[in-house]
């Protein structure tokens, strides 16, 4: 079975749960901390990306935001069953076939790119300044990018094999979905800073280091802005 159709099979089944919004993504939205800049008053008719949305939990708080959701996934069957969902909800999605490195918007189109748990997977043959490229190009000059990224110790790299420049490829997912995927990991700010530079700015940098019943995950949580096209 390909790791498109798992993913598919998981987000489209019977057995759903509900969906609730992702803690890191409210608190990036709507929290209030010394170290975060977001503008909590400009959210209202902005068009937001959600990247690699998986079932849509995310999608109900920005639509409260008032912001014009767009979404990319990589199989028609997730977007066919994520627009029904969002429909029951009463709210307007656009949803398209896609990838990180492949994002089928105009450039400068959006002025937010929410990329939860999705962002650093790599498609084979390709490196992580190919997505970060592709994610700065449908971001217009200021827009914002929100992500997080995998910190070293997290569950899912356990007995990771690791490849160049900071990519591992995932062998022992818990859950058995991510398998066979690669992943870029970060070590420390300094790098996260170093790896985005080219194309961002602004950064405010988080992390959230939980242990749930046996799992740990570990992850960075990043807020930067699309720096100014180049005429």
């Amino acid at each position: 079975m390909s790791i498109s159709h798992q993913y598919a099979s998981r987000y489209t089944g019977d057995k759903t749960p509900a969906v609730y919004p992702v803690e890191f993504v409210v608190r990036a939205f709507l929290g209030t901390y010394p170290g975060l800049k977001m503008p909590r008053n400009q959210y209202n008719g902005r068009r937001i990306l959600d990247l690699g949305y998986g079932d849509g939990r995310n999608m109900p708080l920005l639509n409260n935001l008032g912001m014009k959701i767009h979404g990319v996934e990589i199989a028609q069957d997730i977007n066919r069953h994520v627009e029904e969902r969002m429909k029951g909800l009463g709210i307007d999605v656009d949803l398209k076939i896609g990838t990180n490195a492949h994002i089928p918007y105009d450039s400068g189109y959006f002025q937010y790119v929410l990329a939860c748990h999705s962002c650093y997977y790599v498609e084979s043959g390709d490196q992580f300044g190919t997505n970060l490229a592709e994610i700065a190009r449908v971001l217009e000059s200021g827009g914002y990018l929100i992500a997080s990224l995998p910190m070293t110790g997290s569950y899912i790299l356990k007995d990771a094999k690791p490849l160049l420049d900071g990519h591992y490829e995932i062998t022992k997912d818990p859950y058995g979905l991510r398998n066979g995927t690669v992943f870029r990991v970060f070590r420390s700010r300094q790098e996260i800073r170093k790896v985005f530079f080219p194309f961002f700015r602004d950064f405010d940098i988080g992390y959230c280091n939980d242990l749930f019943w046996g799992i740990h995950q570990k992850v960075w949580i990043l807020v930067c802005r699309r720096k100014e096209s180049k005429l």
